[in-house]
This record gives structure tokens, C-alpha cells and sequence, in this order.
């Protein structure tokens, strides 16, 4: 099969549909198991799912080829010429057999090897590293827009972008239109989590950051605790309707596709479809979750999900012997997150459920779930209490007023700006809901989490703004934008000192 290329893939005793090129012509692909009877047209034409069905009506057929315990049957989907081979046995037996082995990732089933491509609709403009997450020099007047948690509310989320002025109102969710020009937009984590449309949210927020690039903007994606969470197969904060999405969205083509469910064995019942999309090496990290960062530098503005010190920052980047960049600061922890992401630690699947006993099925998908954990980095790792940059509520609890040790907490976030950048005034994080957009410890901490998604507290969306040296002497102009259409200045958001009522549990 001289540069032959399957893009689908088959399992035990089922049928799929595969496209091919042999001989630099495309073709389309049946497979199927030696336990299956070589079939005639007719009799495959009732037996392959309605998508096989059309090229066997409306393509060349040919015999079968029978080669490593599977069927092979070719379907022509060009007119033939006289250098095209008409037979299956006109494929080199020594070419490797081209189906999905059942050791293999899951994301051909989904990803550009599959006739929907589904999984382009959560792709992410590629970021590179020490570039785009570290933008310090900006034009006079550049527009920033940045908002916190969305925590699977398409609702909220659409507010947030209509708000920012980047979303087009009058465009729907599935078909929506990037109106923000050049402006650059940070979502700071949390897509994830307590909501319905947690790949709805995705979805649109994918869509809008491939056309931002376009129109010379950008919409920049960070990782929340809560992505980590589902990152380690921890799902205890996902909502029954959200896991109805993924399965509905993500469960249901892999069984299609695969022509079996039994891949689900494998993660033990434990959100099977969720846990295949999100952990590392899974069905979106190379697309989206590897092109969406821990923290990053725009003008005087280092943004995150929860914080950053100074233990977190090591000095910028340098060059090795082989003259390859050696990451540091920012750029350290989000080639960090990076690299844990796109790897599959877990190793091998076993997309074709071959357990011995119930044991061995949980067995697996406990160490599955340990080796992620395990292996996480330190700015994607903690849990409650912890101080990593997801999780650490230094600067933004408790809510709405300055942190219970301002003097250690002021000490804190001087440092940290110092190392994320020679100009870096402010850091702006979300993770701790607030009533409003606010500012604490002389403007150096904005926290934006205003908890709008209606499974934390339904508040009500705000965008913090800024303008890149706008105001006089070249100083950034910051505003908070509402849905009502006002635009307030940032320095009426200053927090007071004086205690008012924490509504917020911490423990989320």
C-alpha cells in the first residue's frame, strides 16, 4: 500500500469505515475479523452502518484482502486510470497493517483521521512557548480584556464575551463571530466543572480564539484547578448534566466510530468519556489543552488562575549546550504543563476490554488515575489549601476585601511581579468568587472571579479592561466592564479594609 494512510480505525468483531489512499488515490475502507465470513457486496451492504452503506452503492467494490486476522474491503471513491490497482491484492504484504491497535490512543476516532473531524472544533491557535505567553512589549493603547470562572455556563460565558466587546451579539453560540479586532482576551481557568455545557463553553471559546488570530487579536486560555482536577480523572465536581454532554458528544461518536463500547472498561466506570477527553495524552490534549497555558505576560499584566510567588518563578530563559531554550519563569511552567499534558503517562490502553476479573478493571483505572497525579507538575498540582498557581488563595481571600495578612500577602505579590517581568504591575487571577470585580493590596491584585455560573453563585459577569499606557504619562487605563453597557474606573474598585460578610466556602 504504497504511502498508505488509514485515518479511522476498527475493534474486534465490528465494522467501521476507513479512508485510505493506495497508490496516491483515495479510497475507503472496511475492516473486520477473521471471525467474520468473507462477504459479497450485497451482504456487506446490510451489515456496515449507513456511512459505509453510501460508498458501497455509489463506489467501485473490491474482493477482499485477507492479511493479520482482518478483512480489508476497498472502495474507490475516484474514477479509476490505468495506474490505479482495481484489486486488494495489489497491496505489498509487507506494509504494516494500518488499523487502530487496540493498544493505541483513542483520538483518531474523534481528530482529522475521522470523516467529522469532530474534535477541530476544540482546537486552539498554536501557542508558543517564551512568545506567546510572554508579550511585555505591546503598542501604545493596546485593548486587554480578561474574566474569570465559567464553570460550564454558556449563558454566563456569553455574557462575559458580549461584555468584553469581542463576542458579536448578534451571532449564536454554535456560529459565533469574533468582534474584537486586535484585542487580546485572557480567560483565566475554570471552564470546567459545576455547569452543563462544559464543551459548549470549549467550543465557543476555540472557535472565537482561531478567528481572533485572524483579525490579528488573541483569545488566550489558562488552566484552573478544576481542569487539573479532571486532568487526574477527579471528577467530583462535575455535574450530572455535564456528564451527560460528554457522553452524549464525545461516548457516543467513540462507540460509533469504534463500532464498541467496551473502550470504556478501561476507566472503570468512572466517566468514561470525561476522563478520555481531558487526561494527558487524551482526545483533547494535543489540540486544545496543550495550547492553553498556566500563566502569561501581557504589557504590565502577568494573568493566572489562582496566584504566583516568587517560588514559583525561577530567573528568565537561558540556552543549553545544544543551543536549545532552556525555559524559565513563566515560560517554565507553562513548557511544564505542556509537555505532562501531551504525554500519555498511563501507557498502553486497552481499548478492547480485555479484563480478567472486576478487580483488574479497577486495578487499572487506580493506577491510571495515581500515575497522572503523580506525574503532574507543580504549577498544575495541589488541592485545597495548597499554594500552587491553581490553587493558592493569598491575594483573594477573603472575598471582596484585602487578604487576612495583608503585610505577608503585599511581601508575596512584590516579589512575584518582580520575577514574571522587569515592568509587571498587576496580577489578575479569578478561582475565589468575589461580589465585583476588585482590586486588594494597592492595586497589585485584581481578582475577577465574580462567580457567575449559576451552579457557584449565579453573579453577575464583569470584564476588567485595560489600556496599554492610554492614560497619561504613558500609565494603563483600567476599567471594569458591566453588562449594563457602564464602564467604571478601576480605582472606584479598590477594596476597603473593613471586614464585611466571607459568603464563600473555601473549600471548593
Amino acid at each position: 500500500m504504497s504511502g498508505g494512510r488509514l485515518v479511522s480505525s476498527f475493534s474486534r468483531g465490528s465494522i467501521v469505515r476507513s479512508s485510505v489512499t493506495r497508490h496516491h488515490q483515495p479510497f475507503t475502507a472496511v475492516a473486520f475479523s477473521t471471525t467474520s465470513p468473507v462477504l459479497n457486496k450485497s451482504q456487506l451492504q446490510r451489515l456496515c452502518y449507513n456511512g459505509i452503506s453510501s460508498y458501497i452503492n455509489n463506489n467501485r467494490y473490491t474482493k477482499p484482502h485477507r492479511r493479520q486476522g482482518t478483512s480489508l474491503y476497498f472502495f474507490s471513491t475516484e474514477s479509476s486510470d490505468n495506474n490505479t490497482p482495481t484489486n486488494a491484492k495489489d497491496i505489498d504484504e509487507d506494509d504494516p497493517l494500518l488499523l487502530l491497535d487496540p493498544k493505541s490512543p483513542l483520538r483518531p476516532l474523534l481528530s482529522e483521521n475521522c470523516h467529522e473531524n469532530h474534535l477541530s472544533q476544540y482546537t486552539l491557535p498554536p501557542t508558543q512557548i517564551g512568545k506567546d505567553d510572554y508579550r511585555p512589549n505591546l503598542k501604545k493603547g493596546q485593548r486587554i480584556v480578561s474574566f474569570g470562572d465559567v464553570h460550564g455556563d454558556i449563558d454566563a460565558l456569553r455574557n462575559f464575551l458580549i461584555t468584553a466587546e469581542i463576542l458579536d451579539p448578534n451571532s449564536s453560540n454554535d456560529e459565533p463571530m469574533w468582534s474584537g479586532g486586535e484585542t487580546i482576551c485572557v480567560q483565566t481557568g475554570d471552564v470546567l466543572d459545576r455547569g452543563d455545557d462544559e464543551l459548549a463553553c470549549f467550543r465557543l471559546l476555540a472557535t472565537l480564539a482561531r478567528q481572533a488570530e485572524k483579525a490579528g487579536g488573541a483569545l488566550l486560555l489558562l488552566y484552573g484547578n478544576h481542569e487539573s482536577l479532571n486532568a487526574a480523572g477527579l471528577f467530583q465536581y462535575a455535574n450530572p448534566g455535564g456528564n451527560q454532554e460528554f457522553e452524549k458528544t464525545i461516548g457516543a461518536r467513540i462507540d460509533y466510530n469504534y463500532g464498541s463500547n467496551r473502550w470504556r472498561l478501561q476507566f472503570a466506570g468512572n466517566e468514561p468519556s470525561r476522563w478520555a477527553s481531558f487526561e494527558p495524552g487524551g482526545l483533547l490534549a494535543e489540540n486544545m489543552l496543550g495550547n492553553m497555558l498556566v500563566a502569561c505576560v501581557v504589557g504590565r499584566t502577568v494573568f493566572v488562575h489562582a496566584g504566583l510567588t516568587a517560588s514559583h518563578l525561577t530567573p528568565g530563559n537561558g540556552v543549553d549546550e545544544n543551543g536549545d531554550i532552556i525555559y524559565g519563569g513563566i515560560s517554565k511552567i507553562n513548557e511544564e504543563a505542556r509537555e505532562w499534558i501531551l504525554k500519555a503517562h498511563h501507557g498502553d490502553n486497552n481499548n478492547w476490554g480485555e479484563f480478567n476479573t472486576v478487580e483488574e478493571v479497577i486495578a487499572t483505572a487506580q493506577k491510571r488515575a495515581k500515575v497522572a497525579s503523580k506525574t503532574m507538575p507543580d504549577c498544575l498540582g495541589g488541592g485545597i489549601g495548597a499554594s500552587s498557581p491553581v490553587w493558592m488563595r493569598d491575594y483573594s481571600q477573603p472575598n471582596d476585601r484585602e487578604p487576612k495578612n495583608p503585610t505577608k500577602a503585599k511581601n508575596l505579590i512584590n516579589d512575584a511581579l518582580k520575577e514574571s517581568g522587569a515592568d509587571v504591575q498587576r496580577m489578575v487571577m479569578g478561582h475565589t468568587p468575589q461580589q465585583k470585580v476588585n482590586s486588594a493590596l494597592d492595586g497589585k491584585a485584581w481578582r475577577i472571579d465574580v462567580g457567575a455560573s449559576k451552579g457557584v453563585m449565579g453573579g453577575t459577569p464583569e470584564v476588567l479592561e485595560i489600556i496599554h499606557k492610554g492614560g497619561e504619562g504613558d500609565e494603563d487605563i483600567i476599567n471594569i466592564l458591566t453588562v449594563e453597557g457602564d464602564r467604571i474606573s478601576g480605582k472606584e474598585r479598590a477594596v476597603p479594609e473593613a471586614a464585611i460578610m466571607d459568603f464563600f466556602d473555601i473549600r471548593r
